[in-house]
């Protein structure tokens, strides 16, 4: 049934990205062929894992959003459209399985009907008469994309997309998984394109989309620099001691912003943090075992005690954003793009000569006349250590 349905569902883009991810908690639990209780129980195992994310902070609905789903959700549940759009999507997750379970929504039915008409494309059968609209965080963002001058359509135009309960909610928990937080008045959602091909088998990609997610929040990860942003991310796997596994990757990073009136896509970047992951794990068990040994190379900040190669990536993020205050010409920040490319070519002659360079030019800061931040010249101290040279070789 989910993978007939799959294959004719007349959707594209994020919308279907994340229908899919919603399907895969389905599949991952109860297989590609469902019955109303399966469904029911699938989704409320979900909601089991995500319901804090319909609870985080994100933006409040348009007007047009809002008035639409005020009329649908009275029709539909009885209840007044929430103020967000994370609350949205767990109010319809929530009360889905409730009419499902009472016996009022018919699952088989809903997940084989499509239909195409001068309204738009119409998933499912219209419950009290009534279907709701793609959400505009959902729908909007499919084809805008962010232009310097003015924002109009860059990918044709899009019919109308048609919603019954079963149908809208499977975009809800996609959306919650998918969801990465929302941090600078962005969104930051992750996706599997072609997560299809996987099913049933999905239950590692979707382990690994929730970690990374999870990481992605706990971080507060900016993509102000997209080498910035997956060290940061990856970092964070790291120091928990937690690993994605590689079916997971390449995931697709969308970040979305309301600009006007408009959630545009601003920007959509391949994730694959398979050498990251491998080297920055690898790092942190050995400045681990240094600590057991009893060298300590941890660099003390005014927020904590941390890695050394953290520190510099925060220097770096901040040379980044407000420029640079001396004479270190944005050091950190070159050094880290470096490490960065030399990670990821697994190239360990690059990945020597860039730690030598920057041993030469912080050397040459310490010891010369040039100012720099008192947090760098600690750090750089730390990082240029014997011992610290064994972690990062």
């Amino acid at each position: 049934m989910i993978l007939k349905a799959v294959k004719e569902l007349p959707l594209s883009g994020l919308s279907r990205e994340l229908v899919l991810l919603g399907l895969a908690w389905v599949v991952d639990q109860v297989g590609t062929e469902v019955s109303n209780e399966d469904f029911a129980l699938a989704l409320e195992n979900a909601m089991e894992t995500l319901s804090n994310r319909a609870i985080v902070n994100s933006s409040k609905m348009g007007r047009n959003d809002r008035a639409s789903y005020e009329k649908v959700l009275r029709v539909w549940f009885g209840r007044s459209a929430p103020n967000t759009y994370t609350e949205l999507f767990g109010m319809i997750v929530e009360e889905t399985v409730k009419l499902i379970k009472a016996g009022k929504l018919d699952v088989e039915k809903a997940l084989t009907f499509f239909s195409v008409d001068k309204k738009g494309i119409n998933l499912g059968v219209p419950f009290n008469g009534t279907y709701a609209i793609m959400p505009a965080v959902v729908k909007q963002p499919e084809f805008y994309e962010f232009q310097t001058e003015f924002l109009k359509p860059t990918a044709g135009t899009k019919a109308m997309v048609n919603l019954d309960p079963v149908w809208l909610s499977l975009i809800a928990v996609g959306f919650l998984t998918a969801f990465a937080g929302y941090i600078g008045g962005r969104y930051y959602l992750m996706t599997k394109p072609g997560m299809e091909i996987l099913f049933p088998d999905v239950g590692n990609v979707l382990d690994g989309v929730l970690l990374l997610t999870d990481a992605n929040m706990k971080s507060g990860a900016r993509i102000d620099s997209e080498e910035l942003y997956e060290l940061r991310l990856t970092m964070k796997l790291a120091e928990e001691g937690k690993s994605v596994s590689e079916e997971t990757y390449p995931l697709t990073l969308h970040l979305i912003s309301l600009e006007g009136n408009v959630y545009t896509e601003l920007k959509t970047v391949q994730l694959d943090l398979r050498e990251l992951q491998g080297y920055l794990s690898e790092y942190v068990k050995k400045v681990e075992n240094l600590s057991i040994r009893g060298i300590n190379i941890m660099v003390e900040t005014n927020d904590g005690s941390f890695y050394p190669l953290w520190v510099l990536v925060d220097i770096a993020e901040t040379e980044l954003r407000k420029g640079v205050s001396g004479d270190n010409q944005m050091l950190a920040y070159i050094f880290v793009k470096d490490l960065y490319r030399a990670i990821n070519f697994g190239n360990r002659e690059l990945l020597q000569d860039s730690i030598f360079r920057l041993f030469r030019q912080g050397r040459a800061l310490i010891e010369g006349s040039a100012k720099a931040s008192g947090l760098l010249v600690k750090t750089l101290r730390a990082f240029m250590s014997e011992a610290h040279m064994e972690a990062l070789l």
